[in-house]
């Protein structure tokens, strides 16, 4: 790449959105105690922080086709918005007709009643299958993806050995070289880490509200792990600056690392843009000098759900929208402009973009570069990788009072990898109690060993 990338963001296009859904069944009249115009949807959403603000642009690109449709950004802090979305009240008024919501916090929607059955606006083949499955409780549809997200390990070095030891199954006694950058400040991108610290095994053990796991069985699974990650973080496998990292500080580190030794930063798709588009990263021949691939046993689905307020003041408007936003374009769309994973399998198609006609993608992806057809094949393979890991991308427990269950977990499996040594029996006992209560929507009882 012999000149620096400048991002064109192109004007918005149209794009084809059916008049009819066949939805029917699901359309209802305007509820009568519902302020404001009834022909506008009022799209509420977590702060867009993409780098063309493509999740407002695909909302406005329906607006320019006609319709009326306004998007509100809840909050910058993802946890303050899930808290808004939750506190709607289903039996007042309707501020959002459609919610972007995580896909974390579906089931808490269901179970206060501001989350609606839905039907998929294209066959459910079209999608991706973890996708789809995160939009379902109880085998019934709740949620339309919108966006995607799973974790990769990115490395500088050879840093196989690393991956293996820290999110695979490598046991050896020998160190390997190098060092690893994760999350796990207390926030529930440390949740997120944890699970995949563990495992997939223990999803259903937190899947069950009234099921529970015992100290014993918490201690047999969740032990041995956390333990493991411990030791990693004690001997410095394992930086240990990542139990004050978010996302942007992780990487912050990959950027400032030292090269003398393999460093792998575990990361959302979001943040390849970002690498990619920093000379910093490129050899003195162009070629990106940083690797990236799926976590070896799985990372943990992110990304969002449009759900439909059963009492949206407009249902077949707010479904039209539902469909403009999951149209192949679009998706390629927030994809290639925005680092937003599609929901999709023909967006991850980068090499066929120009066949399609995806314009304002294919615009995102090539800028005024010298070498575009480099920067579009480097892209397509980013995104056959994404795609792989979306096929093993493990959900979070589906249960209604998951954001409490998640602050329990987080904060018990925290104090284990800060401790100065192993935990014992008892610690997991109240682990365990701490759990039970949290799933049944209690507060635990004070004097709780998890800090």
């Amino acid at each position: 790449m012999t000149g620096r990338r400048r991002l064109l963001w192109p004007l918005i296009i149209g794009f084809l959105v059916p008049l009819a859904f066949g939805w029917s069944s699901l359309t209802s009249a305007p509820a009568p105690d519902c302020e404001g115009d009834p022909d506008e949807v009022i799209v509420g959403a977590g702060y867009d922080d993409s780098m063309d603000r493509s999740q407002r642009s695909v909302v406005d690109a329906w607006n320019e086709k006609g319709y009326r449709a306004r998007f509100v950004e809840i909050s910058r802090i993802p946890d303050d918005a899930r808290a808004e979305m939750a506190a709607t009240d289903p039996d007042g008024g309707c501020p959002y007709d459609v919610l972007v919501q995580d896909v974390a916090h579906l089931a808490e929607s269901v179970e206060k009643g501001t989350a609606s059955p839905v039907e998929l606006p294209r066959p459910a083949a079209e999608f991706m299958a973890r996708s789809v499955a995160a939009g379902q409780i109880a085998g019934v549809q709740y949620g339309v993806p919108f966006t995607a997200d799973v974790p990769l390990a990115y490395a500088m070095g050879p840093a196989d050995a690393l991956i293996a030891r820290i999110w695979g199954d490598d046991r050896s006694a020998a160190k390997p070289p190098g060092q690893a950058l994760t999350q796990l400040t207390n926030y529930e991108g440390a949740m997120v880490n944890l699970i995949e610290a563990i495992g997939p095994e223990v999803v259903p053990l937190l899947s069950d509200p009234g099921a529970m796991p015992d100290g014993a069985t918490l201690q047999r699974i969740v032990g041995p792990r956390l333990e493991s990650w411990r030791t990693a973080l004690k001997t410095g496998l394992i930086d240990g600056d990542s139990t004050a990292h978010s996302e942007s500080l992780t990487l912050q580190a990959f950027r400032a690392a030292s090269r003398s030794a393999p460093v792998v930063m575990r990361h959302w798709p979001s943040v390849f843009r970002a690498l990619w588009l920093d000379r910093r990263f490129r050899d003195a021949d162009g070629k990106l000098t940083f690797s990236y691939r799926p976590l070896p046993r799985g990372g943990v689905l992110g990304g969002s759900l449009l759900v439909i307020s059963p009492k949206a003041r407009n249902r077949a408007a707010a479904e039209r929208l539902v469909d403009h936003l999951t149209q192949p374009a679009v998706q390629a769309k927030l994809f290639a402009c925005g680092s937003y994973a599609p929901v999709l399998g023909t967006a991850y198609e980068v090499s066929a973009y120009e066949t399609r006609q995806y314009t304002e993608a294919l615009t995102c992806l090539r800028g005024d570069s010298e070498q575009p057809d480099t920067l579009v094949a480097e892209f397509d393979d980013f995104a056959r990788t994404v795609r792989r890991a979306m096929d093993d991308a493990l959900l979070r427990p589906q249960i209604p009072y998951y954001s409490r269950l998640s602050e329990v977990f987080r904060t018990c499996a925290l104090t284990v990898l800060r401790s100065a040594a192993p935990r014992e029996a008892a610690f997991y006992d109240e682990f365990a109690e701490r759990l039970r209560a949290a799933a049944a929507g209690r507060l635990p009882g004070d004097g709780s060993a998890c800090g």
